[in-house]
């Protein structure tokens, strides 16, 4: 038996990506028995899978995990991103007693949305798609590089520098706490990014889930502890 918490919320996983670390997420997932599962968006890369299949054992393991999950009274909140956009379709839809599909979510005066839509990069719709194939072939190099012993790192390279190229378009951080404020709300969590975050910005508490690519970072939540939020990492 996991440990019972009140939520746990992942974002990032890109199940049908190569660079998805599935195994550690299910290592990760059998600690824990959650109130509440949380998955902040980009669980499954559709846009990937749209292009070439790609599915592992790992890959169907999680989701047998997180449907254990359901049975046994978790219920899961299944908020959609812009790599699993075609669930958007099904937005506000309860499959079972237990699972439900969203756009965005309030939970306990925390706002949750995977946070594409405030992002400048994912409107220039081409640019982001084009960016989703370069990054998972750099992965791919950076984990040849790091047994070969070499430490720099070509996706975090590529990522903060074409982040950086768009600034000026939008700032992500910004834009989810005015969200949240909009929303009458003290928090905001997000995922997309793939940068793990707990901060306060402007009054409200910024937190970000990260990913299972390079960070395999999650979310607990436990309001019986002194520290409610908890920005976790699994290690292989």
């Amino acid at each position: 038996m996991g440990m019972n918490i009140r939520a746990l919320f992942i974002s990032d996983v890109h199940l049908g990506s190569k660079g998805s670390d599935a195994a550690a997420l299910l290592k990760t997932l059998k600690q824990y028995e959650p109130e509440y599962l949380f998955i902040v968006g980009d669980f499954i890369d559709g846009w990937l899978l749209q292009k070439r299949h790609y599915w592992t054992q790992d890959f169907t393991n999680v989701i047998r995990k997180i449907l254990s999950y359901s049975k046994n009274g978790t219920r899961i909140v299944y908020i959609t991103g812009n790599h699993d956009e075609f669930l958007r379709s099904y937005s506000n839809t309860k499959f079972g007693e237990n699972i439900q599909i969203v756009d965005d979510y309030i939970f306990d005066g925390y706002w949750i949305s995977h946070g594409d839509k405030y992002d400048g990069i994912v409107k220039l719709r081409w640019l982001a798609h084009f960016g989703s194939f370069g990054y998972e072939a750099s992965i791919l190099f950076d984990r040849i590089a790091k047994r070969l012993g070499y430490r720099t790192s070509l996706s975090k390279f590529l990522k903060e520098n074409v982040k950086r190229a768009i600034s000026f378009i939008t700032s992500f951080e910004q834009q989810l706490v005015y969200q949240a404020k909009a929303r009458n709300c003290h928090g905001c969590i997000a995922g997309h990014i793939h940068t793990p975050a707990d901060k306060h910005i402007d009054g409200v508490h910024y937190l970000n889930c990260g990913d299972w690519i390079e960070n395999n970072s999650y979310i607990v939540y436990e309001p019986s502890e002194q520290k409610q939020f908890k920005v976790c990492y699994s290690f292989k």
